[in-house]
């Protein structure tokens, strides 16, 4: 039950317009290495550095799934 509550918690945007890695890798289902090393690789989804800070907007990371998505074959 508290991961179906999870899955649905993710479906719902966040509270926050930008995310850390951290969260940004929780909302999309991966690790904060899999982020780390997308960026290392210019992969994955677009990001904001501020400062020292790595910033990943909601929209960009709704974009990138949206771009990977994968149709059944038929």
């Amino acid at each position: 039950m508290e991961r179906l509550e999870r899955i649905e918690a993710a479906l719902v945007a966040p509270p926050r317009e930008y995310l850390d890695t951290t969260a940004a890798a929780e909302f999309i289902g991966v690790s904060r290495q899999t982020m780390e090393l997308w960026r290392m690789e210019a992969d994955g989804p677009a990001y904001h550095r501020v400062g020292r800070r790595v910033l990943y907007g909601v929209a960009d990371l709704r974009e990138f799934m949206a771009a990977n998505r994968k149709e059944p074959l038929a």
